[in-house]
């Protein structure tokens, strides 16, 4: 039965490719398509050299009520996601994954939710992906290591509804005023394993599951006199039984604290910093803390005012608990990223990347790796 799923959504996946290419969408329908591929190898250390090859196909349909004239504030959006090709992290061995588009070969339905906005808040319900409203560093996405994306603290210590595996989920976001925001969510607690759920079409929601409970306040500064920043605060929940060691635990928690600030900006240059924070405040979770950040560069060619660079760096500091799973002492990991985005146009852009990670964290006596890859990015 598992494999009947699996060829219907591949099927109804290249239908839709070749539709939402060969069709002009009506006013108030959107269709979005992109597609990202990475040639990769571990030069250096690690478990052992190798090349990879990376591929994720991304297919978006949004449908907007007000425009169609149905009803104001209304919003139906659809998500198709491919992944295929080879694991680099299995090159490499470490734990923060070094390609944010790393996942098994799938197809599936990675996001169907509806979205109702108000005056001043909006509620959505559906299957969501909790990273495209929570812990967003809007400069650390220019970067390709998986921790600048969304931090370890949050993607590991936890089954969350992020890439590649989304689940059932509630957002709530509120506006207040121009220079806040909070943004309040419940998700089912476990969104199961890409090789258990690979077409995203399972559910199972009960007790023993749990729930993702997450809150996060952001701050916008918006003052003309001063450089832009946001700056947001979490808290989240996860409320899962778990039995370690014949002893049960009910729930575990934490917190992270995330900051853009824009330090320079004229007609063609910007230079960004982030930071990312993340504190565990149970102990039975692998990650202790994450700090990461990084330094964004745009606009300093003037014959290639689109094009950015930057340099980023992510430490993750695994738990007492964690380390006790080895035989042998195993230190924290820290990941050192430098990138270049060469942007064609809106539509296409290339982008080669090495990273240096030191003390693999995922096994012991993994020697620091080098890794180096070329990014290309298409979309229409």
């Amino acid at each position: 039965m598992a494999h009947f799923w699996f060829w219907l959504l591949n099927f109804f996946f290249v239908l839709f490719c070749q539709f939402s290419l060969a069709q002009k969408p009506k006013k108030g329908i959107t269709i979005e398509g992109r597609y990202t591929f990475d040639f990769a190898t571990n030069a250096l250390g690690g478990i052992k050299r190798g090349t990879a090859y990376l591929g994720n196909l991304d297919l978006t349909v949004e449908f907007n009520t007000e425009t169609l004239n149905l009803w104001e504030g209304g919003q139906f959006f659809s998500y198709l996601l491919n992944n295929h090709g080879n694991s680099l992290s299995s090159l490499i061995g470490d734990y923060q994954i070094a390609n944010n588009i790393e996942a098994e070969s799938h197809s599936r339905l990675y996001q169907f939710w509806y979205k109702q906005n108000f005056e001043n808040w909006s509620i959505l319900i559906g299957q969501h992906d909790l990273n495209s409203v929570f812990a967003i560093t809007d400069a650390g996405s220019n970067f390709i290591n998986s921790s600048f994306g969304i931090q370890p603290d949050l993607s590991t210590n936890f089954p969350a509804s992020i890439f590649p595996l989304a689940t059932l989920g509630v957002v709530l976001e509120w506006n207040i005023g121009k220079n806040f925001k909070f943004n309040n969510a419940i998700y089912d607690g476990d969104p199961g394993t890409e090789s258990g759920n690979p077409n995203s079409l399972t559910f199972k929601l009960s007790k023993t599951e749990g729930a993702l409970i997450i809150n996060e306040i952001q701050i916008y500064l918006l003052n003309k006199k001063v450089n832009e920043g946001i700056y947001k605060i979490g808290l989240w929940n996860h409320t899962q039984n778990k039995v370690i060691n014949n002893k049960g635990y009910n729930s575990t928690h934490g917190v992270y604290f995330i900051g853009d600030q824009n330090i320079f900006q004229n007609s063609l240059k910007n230079i960004n910093v982030f930071t990312q924070i993340g504190v565990s405040l149970s102990h039975i979770n692998p990650v202790k803390s994450y700090i990461g950040s990084g330094l964004w560069l745009q606009g300093f060619y003037q014959k290639r005012a689109l094009d950015g660079m930057g340099i980023a760096i992510a430490k993750n500091n695994f738990s007492e608990f964690y380390k006790t799973q080895f035989s042998e002492k195993i230190e924290n990991e820290i990941a050192i990223e430098l990138t270049y985005d060469w942007v064609k146009n809106d539509k296409m852009s290339i982008k080669p990347n090495i990273q240096y990670i030191i003390n693999p964290g995922s096994s012991i006596d993994i020697a620091n790796s080098i890794m180096a890859l070329i990014r290309f990015d298409l979309s229409w």
